[in-house]
């Protein structure tokens, strides 16, 4: 089978990781987005919380409703250049003295936006010879570009104020649309099967999905209100971004380490893991009290987070090779990240410290190992079949659908 899907040359599986990252480059510097909207509109804490909501409900939305459309053969290209121009019209909209229903609106059309890349890229990686390592490339590109972002985001907020966060969320999505022709064709779906997941995986498909829902429940409530949990333990705004971007450069041997070790642990050991690791950084970050544990925590936060979604979305697409339990993931990524500041903002008082927060994110960690700890190793040969469904669209046809599309591009840039 892994010798039918596209084998990628290294520049394409770069674009198809920045291309990703388009969908997740708002939710790197989130803990500035939710400054922004407080300093810009005028917003209390809990209603700029309830915009991130509402922003990460649409993505679940996008996300799911993608992912269910998934046909074999298909090419997402269409689809992601119509989500990424929604991203920058909505982000120019916010930064317009709009009224409070128009700002929710881009907000709302924002989270569509980035449901769709995200939903639509992440079964694209499914259509590569090894998800694995396009995963963790993803997570290298992720890390890369939050630790860069979030030293740059509160210089260009002290130069160009608050709205400046969102004339960046715009920018950065056009400069990634030269990127698409080098996304490959859906490899194959589940066209016989009806609903999100193929049947016969479904049971270890929801394990997974559910564990990976946790884990985005407490790193959101750790990342949506980094900013205000170090202000609270007396950093500045500056030495906050300073820390988080440390943090965010720690992050890039997570997936360097998940490439290297995930096959050697095993995927279940991995999960579990990493898991129980995002625990034991959310105490440093909340209960350290100083800014050097506040550090270690981010350090730790960024390392083991970006070393577990690779791993989470990789045993994903080795269970279901259709690629819609990945893009489905994407749905569950967002509604743990928005239920997080739902959460948060009803379980803290303001101005009492975040000892809430962190018990919460503690407990989602903790959930998050206990299922994937619950997981089977491997997948019963009767699932395995099931995955494998006939399909419309031989894989062997969609490889060189793809190769003749790289050719085709090489030719032009020659």
């Amino acid at each position: 089978m892994r010798s039918e899907r596209a084998a990628l040359r290294p520049l394409d599986q770069a674009a198809l990781a920045l291309v990703a990252l388009a969908g997740e480059y708002s939710l790197l510097i989130m803990p500035f987005i939710l400054g922004a909207m407080m300093d810009s509109n005028h917003l209390s804490e809990t209603r700029a919380g309830q915009l991130i909501s509402l922003q990460l409900l649409a993505m679940a939305i996008a996300s799911v409703a993608v992912s269910v459309k998934l046909r074999a053969g298909q090419s997402v290209r269409p689809l992601l250049a119509v989500a990424i121009s929604a991203i920058c019209l909505a982000n120019i909209l916010c930064t317009l003295p709009v009224s409070p229903a128009v700002f929710a609106g881009a907000r709302l059309l924002t989270g569509l936006g980035e449901g769709a890349v995200m939903s639509a890229a992440a079964a694209a990686v499914c259509a590569t010879a090894d998800p694995h390592r396009v995963f963790s490339l993803i997570g290298t590109a992720v890390a890369v570009v939050a630790a860069l972002a979030l030293v740059a985001t509160p210089w260009l907020v002290e130069h160009a104020g608050p709205r400046g966060v969102f004339w960046l969320l715009a920018a950065v999505p056009l400069l990634l649309l030269p990127m698409l022709p080098r996304v490959p064709i859906l490899a194959r779906a589940s066209e016989s099967s009806f609903g999100l997941i193929p049947r016969g995986v479904r049971a270890r498909a929801a394990g997974l999905l559910f564990a990976f829902l946790l884990l985005w429940c407490g790193a959101s409530g750790l990342w949506v209100y980094a900013e205000r949990i170090g202000t609270y333990q007396g950093l500045s705004v500056q030495q906050v971004g300073l820390w988080l971007g440390i943090g965010q450069l720690a992050g890039v041997a997570g997936p360097l380490a998940a490439v290297w070790g995930a096959p050697r642990l095993g995927s279940r050991v991995s999960l579990v893991a990493g898991s129980c690791a995002m625990a034991i950084a959310a105490v440093c970050f909340v209960f350290g009290g100083t800014a050097w544990l506040y550090g270690i925590g981010s350090c730790l936060a960024s390392f083991w987070i970006m070393f577990v979604v690779p791993c989470f979305r990789s045993t994903m697409a080795a269970l279901d090779g259709s690629g819609r339990t990945v893009a489905a993931s994407a749905g569950f990524y967002t509604v743990g990240f928005g239920v997080a500041p739902l959460a948060v903002a009803a379980i803290t008082t303001e101005g009492q410290g975040y000892a809430p927060t962190g018990i919460f994110c503690c407990v989602c960690f903790v959930l998050s190992a206990a299922l994937a700890a619950g997981l089977r190793a491997s997948a019963p040969a009767e699932d395995r079949h099931a995955a494998a469904a006939p399909t419309t669209e031989p894989r062997a046809a969609v490889a060189q659908a793809n190769e003749n599309s790289s050719r085709g591009l090489s030719r032009i840039s020659d």
